[in-house]
């Protein structure tokens, strides 16, 4: 699937914003590159131009004085436009880059500091855009396919009672498959509400409790390029001071590992992972422990511990589910970190790690 931008097509872009000195550098710097700029001053004019003209983008001025930006993200509900909004401010105000992607926009420039890397991010943000529809559309076709295929293999059922052993394995598989693509399509809804860590992180693991059962478990987030620290835990059967004592121990031991590993781990026998980690076998007698990395990109953002009596084992269905949103987890917590990035009073730049937990507040 190619997704990339013909550099022959021209995209068209819609630029909102009264002020002629800013409009005008941005509108330069995109015809530049290939795009058609379209302007209108106010949103006053965005239904007519919108209805009338097919837009790859919408690139909009956050803090005018014609109009705010819920109200131009409650014109682009309404109209359904499925095209990325981006924002742009030439004042640096934390509150508004924040609610502005909380409205729905996909980035945002502070001016004149980014007029560098306008072109690039808004062709960028078009990419990403036009490959989220080809993907969107991938689905609805495969999910049409998948309901056409079921309602078939039901009339079969019906006509011949049972079907072979082939067969029905592999509808199991099918309909397992798809339950891993609904409850990531559900996760990925619920923490992508979440622009704070903390509030992440309770969501995340509530979902997995309400998921995988009730468990013991600890979230260890990076802090810096070697250290970690307790984002958040759940004490399912521990003594409290007992817990507490050994998350807090557990991960100066087991995150410089599980860190550089690209699986889940289930070990069925606490006592092996204990050795493993060259921890104490008494802390794990008696349960079962998994262990799951987080990344974002090539970073490992996240290591999480879950461990319960081995009278509860984690079966292949909980291991399907955690592998499922263990990349939806890590993938989350860099957006968050960018978003807070980009509403700090200065912009960083670009020599500046995105994944550095250490700049900003892990837990």
């Amino acid at each position: 699937m190619n997704s990339e931008t013909n550099p022959t097509n021209q995209t068209k872009i819609l630029l909102i914003g009264s002020v002629p000195k800013t409009t005008e550098s941005i509108r330069a710097l995109l015809e530049s590159s290939n795009h058609t700029v379209d302007l209108i001053p106010s949103i006053s004019a965005f239904e007519s131009s919108v209805v009338n003209k097919s837009f790859d983008a919408i690139v909009s001025a956050a803090d005018s004085s014609k109009f705010n930006a819920e109200e131009l993200f409650e014109l682009v509900s309404l109209l359904s436009l499925e095209i990325p909004v981006i924002g742009y401010s030439t004042k640096s105000n934390p509150t508004t880059i924040v609610d502005f992607i909380r409205f729905g926009g996909v980035d945002f420039f502070c001016l004149p500091e980014d007029l560098s890397v306008v072109t690039s991010r808004v062709q960028t943000a078009i990419t990403q855009s036009q490959q989220n529809a080809e993907i969107k559309e991938t689905i609805k076709n495969t999910n049409a396919l998948y309901n056409s295929m079921n309602e078939e293999l039901q009339r079969v059922s019906d006509e011949n009672d049972t079907l072979s052993n082939d067969l029905a394995n592999t509808h199991c598989e099918t309909e397992k498959k798809m339950q891993q693509v609904a409850i990531g399509a559900e996760f990925q809804t619920l923490v992508n509400q979440e622009l704070e860590v903390e509030s992440m992180l309770r969501t995340a693991l509530g979902y997995m409790l309400t998921r995988v059962g009730a468990m013991n478990a600890a979230v260890y987030l990076r802090e810096g390029d070697i250290d970690w620290g307790i984002g958040a835990y759940i004490n399912y059967d521990r003594q409290s001071e007992q817990f507490q004592t050994l998350i807090e121990t557990l991960g100066h031991a087991v995150c410089p590992i599980v860190s550089g590993e690209t699986q889940v781990k289930r070990y069925k026998d606490g006592e092996v992972f204990a050795q493993v980690i060259d921890a104490d076998t008494t802390d794990f007698s008696g349960s079962e422990v998994v262990t799951v990395s987080c990344f974002h990109e090539d970073r490992c953002m996240a290591v999480i511990v879950l461990f319960r009596g081995d009278t509860r084992p984690f079966n292949q269905e909980t291991i399907d589910t955690i592998e499922t949103v263990r990349e939806i987890f890590g993938t989350q917590l860099g957006t968050i970190l960018k978003i807070h990035r980009r509403a700090e009073s200065k912009w960083p730049s670009e020599s500046i790690d995105d994944d550095d937990w250490s700049h900003g507040k892990a837990a």
